[in-house]
């Protein structure tokens, strides 16, 4: 297993003083983790998958892939941001396909329904076309406490569905970019 250098990029308030903002007591922290960069190249950002005639929802999935982050400590966790990009290459069929994002503490956790933090709209797919689309908004919030650790454990599903009696849908989901916005404050005593 290769050596990660860790790719999370501090950003603190105005002008990046987060020992200022920490000694005023009520200090805010915005920590960005590039979760894709941790995929990349490891063949985690890419979920092939193959959805039979006449299914109404099956998912196909990525290994769950451990990410180092900063941890919040005793920092409260706000809220989570999320904002990516990933292209739907379909080779053949006609049906929808989603992303959804699994995020816990360890890699089975990450096969739990109550580890879903994200959820996108599948989009239709169709012949040999590749189908750009963006993820943006909020994680739910039954995933903000992970924040919290120094690792969190990614799962990366294509959910689908296939109308069509006949056709297969086949082809593969590849994750573009994925950044994590993690909004914190300083836990008051």
């Amino acid at each position: 297993m290769r050596a990660k250098r860790s790719r999370v990029l501090w950003l603190a308030g105005l002008g990046g003083l987060a020992g200022l903002l920490a000694g005023c007591g009520s200090g805010s922290l915005v920590v960005n983790v590039d979760v894709y960069s941790f995929l990349k190249g490891t063949g985690q950002d890419t979920v092939v998958y193959a959805i039979p005639p006449n299914t109404s929802n099956t998912v196909a999935s990525s290994t769950p892939q451990k990410v180092s982050t900063p941890g919040a400590g005793s920092s409260l966790v706000d809220s989570v941001l999320i904002f990516g990009t990933l292209n739907l290459q379909n080779q053949s069929g006609t049906g929808t396909l989603g992303l959804q994002l699994f995020i816990a503490a360890d890699s089975a956790g990450t096969y739990n329904p109550s580890a879903a933090g994200l959820t996108v709209a599948p989009k239709t797919v169709s012949g040999a076309v590749s189908v750009l689309d963006t993820v943006s908004g909020s994680l739910l919030k039954n995933v903000d406490s992970l924040f919290a650790k120094s690792q969190l454990w990614f799962r990366v599903a294509a959910q689908g569905s296939n109308a069509s009696l006949v056709t297969p849908v086949v082809g593969k989901m590849v994750l573009k970019s994925l950044i994590l916005s993690v909004w914190m404050r300083q836990k008051l005593l």
